[in-house]
């Protein structure tokens, strides 16, 4: 079947002229709130037999999820703690980061991601924490899209406990980021990104939120002024 190259392409550079307006600022920009960590221990606490392998088909890498959103509002992790590329290829179902937008029970009880999340609803997509023993990671990769090759959300990522250089790397188009624990930081995931945990128990929170003029205006009013 031939490609509808002309939309592809406008698609594309509408797409890619949202994207520069975020990130003419930087490829790695704080925002503005940061969690309690605290409040968020303990409200993790209620979720300590929810926690679910992070794609199955590599048990040889030591991480679990916990949905914050999902398909269906359901915390299975299926498939919204698969890659959604590799998952969309296997059973022939394209979806986007953006379908994964009911909230589940970890999203309602954990209030203190809220003021996060917030700014950018009902925009708001596939979104889960990360649980990372030694030697869990994500490896050097670019975010991509099903149909298009650019995608139709940006990224946020939460480092969260056990941060620090000799604990957890997050390395962004070849450097190592500076990171404040329990701080968001919207970034440019179409270039190279991976994370690794040297420590037990590190946690993350990401986020993907719907790549659209009205949340592209929302989260530069999130920058964090220094």
């Amino acid at each position: 079947m031939s490609q509808d190259w002309e939309r592809i392409g406008a698609v594309n550079r509408e797409r890619l002229g949202l994207f520069q307006q975020l990130h003419v600022y930087g490829d790695v920009i704080p925002l503005k709130h940061v969690i309690d960590m605290g409040q968020l221990e303990r409200e993790l606490a209620a979720f300590t037999d929810k926690w679910v392998q992070y794609n199955p088909e590599k048990v040889n890498n030591p991480r679990h999820g916990l949905s914050v959103t999902s398909l269906d509002g359901g915390m299975s992790g299926v498939p919204d703690l698969f890659s959604i590329y590799e998952w969309s290829k296997q059973t022939g179902r394209k979806v986007s980061e953006r379908d994964f937008n009911a909230p589940t029970e970890a999203y309602h009880h954990c209030k203190s991601i809220h003021a996060i999340f917030e700014p950018f609803l009902p925009d708001v997509g596939r979104c889960r924490f990360v649980r990372f023993q030694p030697g869990g990671h994500f490896p050097p990769h670019r975010d991509g899209s099903v149909n298009y090759q650019i995608p139709d959300y940006f990224r946020i990522l939460v480092p969260l406990n056990r941060t620090g250089h000799d604990r957890f790397h997050f390395v962004h188009d070849g450097h190592l980021v500076e990171y404040e624990p329990g701080r968001p930081y919207l970034f440019n995931a179409l270039k190279t990104h991976s994370v690794v945990s040297f420590d037990t128990d590190v946690i993350t929170l990401a986020l993907s939120v719907a790549l659209k003029q009205e949340t592209v205006a929302k989260a530069i009013d999130l920058f964090k002024i220094y």
